[in-house]
């Protein structure tokens, strides 16, 4: 999947006040949704650079549901990620040992959501269940999972997710998840397991898109060279 950079004056769909910021972002080319490049993600002053973007859809119809960008703290994963440094994209694409490092959560990650069209918000929660249940599970006793679950799932208690919605994950290197739903702050969530599960889900080694979990680490060699 390819992403294009441009300001974001350029895009009619972006308020006047993000127009005037001049704030570059990334549009993903499946959704025609824009992502900043840079985000501070709730739950931290430090702001996360982009790495990529792909769009979630389902059906053989390729219905889309919702574009995804993945964004990490550029100057913590210069250092842990040293080793993959100079690599280029393609091959960092098809190496498990990187994404087996990505998934090590020694560098604080943040995954932003946003809406391509409207779903039911019980409809979001029970597909984070069924993706997150067996990955939790693995890692941790059934008690521990269930609870952090229950109030992971908690916060899609709405009657609709709609077109546009921005839903922002973030987990800390210490296994702290805070998450907004445009923009409302809810309750974070200490749990190490939920947070490498989540990841997983986009990142690991099944992920929901194979050539989506390619084109989150597109950017990561320019972040490495500190571009």
């Amino acid at each position: 999947m390819r992403v294009t950079l441009v300001p974001t004056c350029l895009l009619l769909v972006v308020p006047l006040v993000a127009q005037l910021s001049v704030q570059p972002t990334i549009v993903d080319r499946e959704s025609g949704l824009a992502f900043p490049v840079t985000l501070t993600p709730p739950g931290s002053s430090t702001p996360h650079q982009i790495t990529g973007t792909a769009t979630r859809e389902r059906t053989i119809l390729r219905i889309k549901v919702y574009a995804y960008g993945l964004y990490i703290d550029a100057g913590a994963a210069r250092t842990v990620f040293a080793a993959f440094a100079g690599k280029p994209a393609a091959a960092l694409e098809r190496d498990p040992m990187f994404f087996h490092s990505l998934l090590d959560m020694r560098v604080p990650m943040t995954l932003r959501l946003i809406m391509a069209r409207d779903v039911a918000g019980e409809a979001i929660a029970e597909a984070f269940d069924d993706a997150l249940t067996p990955r939790v599970g693995r890692v941790t006793r059934r008690q521990e999972a269930s609870g952090a679950l229950e109030r992971f799932r908690s916060y899609f208690n709405l009657n609709e997710l709609a077109r546009g919605t921005d839903i922002v994950f973030s987990c800390s290197s210490d296994g702290r998840l805070n998450t907004t739903v445009d923009t409302k702050a809810r309750p974070e969530i200490r749990s190490p397991e939920l947070c490498r599960a989540l990841f997983d889900v986009y990142l690991g080694d099944t992920p929901i898109s194979t050539s989506g979990r390619r084109s989150l680490v597109r950017r990561f060699p320019a972040l490495l060279a500190g571009q």
